[in-house]
């Protein structure tokens, strides 16, 4: 089989593209979009855990989540995600817990370069600060912006990597607390079908919250359903770094219009 111009390409049905798209962020952010423009619309279940017996503390996290994207062209696209239920318990010996609605993420990429068989693309996302009822005394507004490249030698095969900056503050009657970060991602993809892939990822934080936020892997399994729908599992790891979460992971439900 021969390769095809670019990955976009490979993505004619409801599969998901890119970077695993689980984040250890509010609002993921820092995490990258596939280079690919696609209008779909999708919900995220998804959940992550600190478990610290000897401190005893422990946090669990859970979320439903709306997403969807609009193609411009084959170059750009709009996205948004709306994170309507966000149930955040912390387990210590002063306890709270905070069910209501999450963060809401807004961001737009383009295509800078697309020859075969390399894509490049740049992307931005603004998170808002809509969790009124956990966030109650300062919310984050929050931003990130950066470079996401996308190499398929052959139809079965895509690399791909992100740099992406970050910057929040807090919004409220209180100090800004305003800090930045960088991520760095790199992985890859395997479809030994057209409707089935694998996607494994190496990334890394700096400068958020510490000089070394955090080293994680991240793997991702996702199937087509037809020729519009698709479903992917996907986790992820912290393996060092100041991150004090156990693992997080998701389902992603999405159809493509």
């Amino acid at each position: 089989m021969m390769p095809y111009a670019s990955a976009c390409e490979a993505v004619e049905n409801g599969i998901a593209s890119g970077e695993v798209q689980l984040g250890l962020v509010d609002g993921d952010l820092g995490i990258a979009r596939s280079v690919c423009p696609t209008t779909r619309v999708g919900f995220t279940a998804g959940g992550a855990a600190i478990i610290e017996t000897e401190n005893l503390y422990g946090r669990i996290l859970g979320t439903g989540t709306l997403k969807g994207s609009l193609a411009l062209s084959k170059r750009s696209e709009l996205y948004l995600s709306i994170e309507g239920l966000r149930y955040d318990s912390i387990i210590a010996p002063i306890s709270s817990s905070g069910l209501g609605p999450g963060y809401t993420a807004v961001g737009a990429g383009t295509q800078l370069v697309n020859h075969e068989p390399m894509t490049l693309a740049v992307q931005g996302k603004v998170v808002l600060p809509t969790a009124f009822t956990i966030d109650t005394h300062g919310a984050p507004l929050a931003m990130d912006a950066g470079l996401v490249g996308s190499w398929s030698p052959t139809v079965h095969w895509t690399v791909h990597g992100s740099v992406m900056g970050m910057y929040s503050m807090a919004v409220g009657g209180g100090p800004l607390f305003p800090r930045g970060g960088v991520t760095l991602d790199v992985g890859g993809e395997w479809r030994p079908t057209f409707g089935f892939s694998v996607v494994v990822d190496g990334r890394t934080g700096f400068l958020y919250t510490d000089a070394l936020d955090v080293v994680s892997a991240g793997i991702g399994i996702r199937g087509a359903i037809g020729h519009h729908a698709g479903l992917a599992l996907e986790a992820v790891k912290p393996l060092a770094g100041r991150e004090r979460t156990l693992a997080g992971a998701e389902l992603r439900f999405d159809w493509r219009i």
